[in-house]
């Protein structure tokens, strides 16, 4: 049976069931495949989508979602950013992959001089020989932190560091609550403005408040908490529920330094692992960190007792000689200290 490709210019041109079908069937479908990630990207962030799709019957069954991405002077197609990417399929596995690979590189054209897979699932490596036969590398930028909720929270409290269990003691000692708001758009308006102080405070571009008001399209995945204490808000927590992967993914954070003093990172990390234990999830993402024990978020998060696990990334330049030059730009900024 021939399969079909087609080429999209919005999510807008598909069926959301369809898709999202595809995301739920494939070992490797992840809540940012789905249909409702990806138009909260195309509609708060602006960015043009040029996604894949391969039918069978004229049913879909393998998806590979990209927007276009400035990188410098250039651009550069990628699945995806903010999230995670890379392609999917329900069946005919090897030729659909090659059907939407061929497609990218179709896609790839005017100022696309590469383009990159950003996976979240270890289990990619099974297309690693694949993806080099079609000329992508491999590397590792970045990791993410996992922490196995089915050992209960009292192992997970056994496992971590004494200064995590301290200031989760700390924060008890004072009258707290930690609540969860409702999804609305001055909750969201209220999470941007904290959260957009942390990552200037950390050197980091935020996200804009248009993509925050978007996620109100995931009502049934995003969950905010904030801590309650002397009478206010001191920090709330974004999270995101991916129950592809039966994890519960802590997204974007709005605690400021002044939050510090009432522990807020301790309290949320605690009270949302004991919600997703009590909800079934079978992980606790803590997001990323450079691969770097010297960092300070990558030890904070390891003091929980989470597993630090590589966000394999894939990718090619367009002509493939580009990437030698994009791999020594990037050299050039480590070294002299550059974003």
């Amino acid at each position: 049976m021939s399969l079909e490709v087609e080429q999209l210019d919005s999510i807008d041109a598909v069926n959301r069931n369809q898709w999202n079908s595809v995301v739920e069937q494939s070992e490797l479908g992840c809540v940012f495949h789905r249909y409702e990630w990806l138009r909260a990207v195309e509609a708060g962030l602006d960015r043009e989508p040029r996604h894949v799709l391969v039918s069978k019957k004229g049913n879909p069954i393998a998806v590979l979602p990209n927007f276009v991405a400035e990188l410098g002077p250039v651009d550069q197609l990628k699945s995806i950013e903010p999230g995670y990417g890379g392609p999917i399929a329900m069946t005919d596995e090897e030729r659909a992959l090659e059907l939407l690979l061929d497609a990218v590189a179709d896609r790839c054209d005017g100022r696309i001089l590469f383009n990159q897979f950003r996976t979240y699932d270890q289990e990619y490596v099974r297309y690693h020989n694949l993806l080099r036969e079609r000329g992508y590398d491999v590397v590792v930028h970045s990791c993410r932190f996992t922490l196995d909720l089915t050992r209960g929270w009292d192992a997970i409290l056994e496992g971590m560091h004494g200064e995590r269990r301290r200031g989760i003691r700390r924060g008890r000692e004072r009258e707290f609550e930690v609540v969860e708001e409702p999804l609305t758009a001055a909750v969201l308006s209220d999470f941007h403005d904290d959260y957009a102080r942390v990552m200037d405070r950390v050197g980091m571009d935020a996200l804009p408040r248009s993509f925050l008001a978007e996620l109100q399209r995931l009502e049934d995945r995003i969950t905010v908490f904030s801590l309650r204490a002397d009478g206010a808000r001191r920090g709330m927590y974004l999270y995101v529920s991916d129950d592809e992967q039966s994890s519960f993914q802590h997204l974007y954070t709005a605690v400021t330094a002044d939050h510090f003093e009432y522990r807020a990172p301790e309290l949320l990390h605690e009270h949302a692992i004991r919600w997703a234990i009590d909800r079934g999830y079978k992980a606790y993402e803590l997001r990323g960190s450079t691969p770097d024990f010297r960092n300070g978020v990558f030890s904070f998060k390891e003091y929980f007792g989470a597993r630090p696990i590589p966000l394999l990334l894939w990718e090619r330049g367009r002509p493939a000689p580009a990437l030698s030059a994009l791999n020594l730009g990037r050299t050039l900024s480590r070294r002299f200290g550059r974003s």
